[in-house]
């Protein structure tokens, strides 16, 4: 029953029906607590903490995220953890707070590349290159932007001419070889 809530959440978040898609959650949520399941109750957290961010509900956005960490931490799940910090980022970058931001998007980083999912860590470095870029700060952003793609485990066509293009420019610029 809780999954299934969950994923109808998830079906009407696409959908754009953010405020079914929140009551779904919220259901599932007392129902993965009822069945004593942190970690699917610390999901469906991380998606209600979307959804609160979307909705610019920004109280209940954040505490849903940290709430979803905390059951993350607790349960030892470092993947789960890093995707919640890395929507805690999305939050802070959306309030403004760039610092903040950029500590839970690395913190999130890390703590997937420590769980090998390669390729949310490399969207997290992306999404921490993107912020350093609007704070002007090229150099950071384009060595974050090399990492995220080294990490990433394939590299479409557009992806392996921006690290030849990164590469290269650090090779003009910096003398790297």
């Amino acid at each position: 029953m809780s999954d299934q809530l969950k994923e109808e959440g998830l079906a009407l978040f696409r959908r754009g029906m953010h405020d079914e898609a929140l009551s779904k959650f919220e259901a599932a949520t007392r129902s993965y607590a009822e069945a004593g399941d942190n970690v699917g109750r610390g999901e469906v957290l991380n998606n209600i903490g979307v959804v609160q961010r979307v909705r610019q509900n920004w109280d209940a956005a954040e505490t849903a995220l940290e709430d979803a960490i905390d059951l993350f931490a607790k349960a030892g799940d470092d993947n789960r953890r890093g995707q919640a910090l890395g929507n805690l980022g999305d939050f802070h970058a959306f309030r403004g707070n760039p610092e903040e931001a950029a500590r839970y998007y690395s913190e999130g980083a890390e703590l997937l590349a420590s769980s090998g999912d390669h390729d949310r860590q490399a969207q997290l470095l992306r999404a921490l290159s993107l912020l350093r870029l609007r704070q002007r700060r090229v150099v950071e952003a384009v060595m974050l932007m090399e990492q995220s793609l080294d990490v990433r485990p394939r590299l479409n066509l557009l992806q392996r001419l921006l690290r030849i293009l990164i590469r290269n420019s650090g090779r003009l610029i910096g003398g790297r070889s």
